[in-house]
């Protein structure tokens, strides 16, 4: 046929045709009249929804019966509508029509409002859209006229009152725009767009909705810009646990029940820190039941640290269960904010591998590179080690790294599977703790103390070796000592050293505490030289000579001044001492001045000594110095900040005084009982050092 003849043919048929829709349209307009055509509408989606149903007008057009004003009410006119469109139209079939029968195919609504609201009845928690949906969808008919088939939201909002505390984080007002077919109980949602509320970002997709007992919501999903920190409210202070803050990206196979949400998630998170953390095919569980979240086979990377999260489960207040990542290459800083209440703030490194923790027990197999803990490394820094861990134990010998600065080897090995008991030996040659104390930050005022007291997370025991150690002038040679640490106990149940030339052994207790810090030693000391303590005490320096041992158990609080902050006991012995510029030859009488060089400095074969240490005070239980000729022996109170008084009993015997003239000697004769000569001396005052405050008791 020539293309003339087919436009002339077909210019004739869609002539034809629009003749009989005009037809057909007048037909209409003549036998069903708006008013009649309102009343049917009213009446039909009445009887179909079960609910009151009021129409302000309505029109004829092409899209169908354009309506302008629709309520649906609940079943209680005195409740919320449930819906509300300014603008909506209808189309339904028209052959039933002519049997005044009016079947509705579908239903658009325009800027609608849809009402969503929660209340109780016969003592089940329900809303009136949910109720709704069921009676629509369950509603056994034998006729479709009262059937609604697909139903069009454009620009709808719905919004969500009073809902219970379990959906009480979904409150709010949404934006919606969809397609949705009812077949049986299930809602199709074709190209379905949700503005969350308050700017939570947006959501869209398709998805189908199941109604029965329970409801299921299944779908997949774009999200753009969805901020998370809603979805915390479910949970108990998730917002400081859990880092995660805006996501953007897909969930694939989404499900959402009462009970339960997963999905296949794919996208970037931006976390607490403002850093993204970028997931690809993360199988996410959320069961709300029991509280928990569980993500699985998730390959993840943060800045430069990437990794496979093959399981993680952790519960709703940040309690991790399980754990596993496989081929991770990643920057301590960087997934700080994954850890939720582990504070690493003061940790920093590179950690290569294999991780696995599970029902309480680590596997690992990973390598620690540029390791620093404290700020800048100051407590501890390695260069790198291998660490292998099997069911909670390891051992690594060797490991060459610097604790406060100071280079030593450490040793590191589980002593049970619990992964609570370490044992930790440490080597190191020389430690210069004025240097460690300088590089240490400054202490925290008094306002910004921490509360809690300081707890030590694991128990740790071990050696430590040290050769020499410096404090000031002081040095400290050959150090040897056990020790254990759990909660705020150190203990050293052994230790030796040298010091002042001497040998030292004991043990020590310290106790950890903001409020109550102290120290017990108690220990032993043999041939240090009194030469050399006496240098580190402004009163006895360059006075005091001889080879000190002896013991001592005192308590120690590490505040300052630490002087002031001593108590026990303190018993010693000297072999060969010297006691130079004594003092007692300035509290002599003139009558026996002839006495003063004697006195001056004296030698004793033995000195023995007992005290009491409480703070300041020192109490001079017995004080003795010996000697072939002569004695001194002293008892009383020291007190460094306050009036001392201490007793002085000077013994000498003839042979000491037989150079003296004879006028010396018959003023010392008043003093002789026996074969000794007995002067008493009294030292008091506030520095009974000094020469004028030890005089002779007359």
């Amino acid at each position: 046929m020539k293309p003339v003849r087919v436009v002339k043919y077909s210019a004739i048929v869609l002539f034809i045709v629009l003749l009989l829709f005009a037809a057909f349209a007048a037909a209409f307009v003549y036998f069903f009249p708006k008013e009649t055509l309102k009343s049917i509408i009213v009446q039909t989606l009445g009887n179909s929804l079960n609910r009151p149903v009021t129409i302000g007008a309505i029109d004829y057009s092409i899209r169908g019966i354009q309506i302008t004003d629709l309520y649906i009410y609940d079943t209680d006119k005195a409740k919320p509508y449930i819906a509300h469109s300014k603008d909506a139209a209808i189309r339904f079939q028209l052959i039933p029509l002519l049997n005044k029968q009016f079947i509705i195919n579908y239903i658009s609504l325009n800027d609608a409002i849809i009402h969503i609201l929660y209340y109780t009845e016969n003592k089940l928690t329900t809303s009136n859209l949910e109720k709704l949906l069921k009676e629509l969808l369950l509603k056994e008919e034998s006729t479709i006229t009262t059937r609604i088939k697909s139903i069009s939201l454009n620009n709808t909002t719905v919004i969500l009152e009073n809902p219970p505390q379990m959906l009480k984080p979904l409150e709010g007002k949404y934006s919606i725009d969809t397609h949705v077919e009812l077949k049986d109980n299930i809602l199709e949602l074709k190209n379905l767009s949700i503005t969350l509320p308050q700017n939570r970002g947006k959501i869209s997709g398709d998805c189908s909705i199941t109604i029965d007992s329970d409801y299921k919501i299944h779908g997949d999903f774009n999200l753009r810009d969805c901020d998370l920190l809603w979805v915390y409210t479910w949970g108990n202070n998730l917002e400081n646990i859990l880092p995660y803050r805006v996501f953007s990206g897909t969930i694939d196979n989404l499900t959402i029940t009462k009970n339960a949400v997963q999905g296949i998630v794919t996208g970037s998170c931006k976390l607490s820190n403002n850093t993204m953390l970028f997931l690809s095919n993360a199988f996410t569980n959320v069961n709300i039941t029991k509280g928990t979240v569980t993500i699985t086979n998730a390959k993840g990377k943060i800045e430069n640290s990437t990794f496979v999260l093959n399981q993680l489960l952790f519960t709703f207040n940040g309690e991790i269960k399980n754990i596993k990542a496989t081929d991770a290459s990643i920057n301590i800083k960087e997934i700080a904010p994954l850890l939720g209440k582990i504070d690493i703030s003061d940790i920093a490194g590179e950690i290569k591998g294999n991780f696995e923790y599970k029902n309480n027990c680590i596997d690992a197999d990973v390598t620690l590179s540029n390791l620093a803990i404290g700020q800048k490394g100051n407590i501890l820094s390695l260069q790198g080690t291998n660490l292998l861990i099997k069911k909670n134990q390891f051992k690594k010998d060797g490991i060459q790294a610097t604790v406060y600065s100071v280079p030593c080897v450490l040793s590191v090995a589980t002593v049970d599977s619990s992964f609570e008991k370490f044992t930790v030996n440490i080597e190191a040659d020389e430690v210069d703790l004025n240097k460690i104390i300088t590089r240490q930050p400054e202490k925290l005022q008094q306002s910004q103390k921490p509360e809690k007291e300081i707890h030590i997370p694991y128990e740790l025991s071990g050696k430590c070796i040290i050769k020499k150690l410096y404090k000031d002038n002081l040095v400290i040679e050959k150090i040897n000592c056990t020790y254990t640490m759990s909660k705020n106990i150190i203990a050293l149940p052994t230790f030796s050293a040298k010091v002042f030339g001497g040998d030292v052994t004991g043990r020590s207790v310290i106790t950890l505490s903001q409020e109550n810090p102290q120290l017990t030693l108690v220990a032993k000391f043999t041939n240090a030289r009194l030469q050399n303590i006496s240098s580190y005490l402004r009163e006895y320096e360059n006075r005091l000579f001889g080879n000190i041992s002896g013991q001592l158990q005192v308590t120690i609080v590490p505040k300052n001044p630490v002087i002031d902050r001593i108590t026990g006991k303190v018993e010693v012995s000297v072999e060969n001492g010297k006691l130079a510029n004594t003092g007692l030859q300035n509290g002599l009488s003139i009558w026996l001045s002839d006495l003063k060089y004697k006195l001056s400095n004296l030698e004793f074969q033995k000195i023995y000594g007992n005290f009491n240490l409480n703070g300041p005070v020192i109490t001079i239980n017995s004080f003795i110095f010996n000697a072939p000729e002569i004695r001194l022996k002293l008892n009383g109170q020291y007190n460094r900040h306050e009036i001392s008084d201490i007793a002085i009993s000077l013994e000498f015997s003839s042979n000491f005084i037989q150079d003296l003239p004879n006028p010396a000697l018959l003023q010392l004769a008043k003093y002789k009982k026996g074969r000794w000569y007995i002067i008493p001396f009294r030292a008091q005052g506030k520095n009974i050092f000094e020469g004028k405050n030890i005089k002779q008791v007359q």
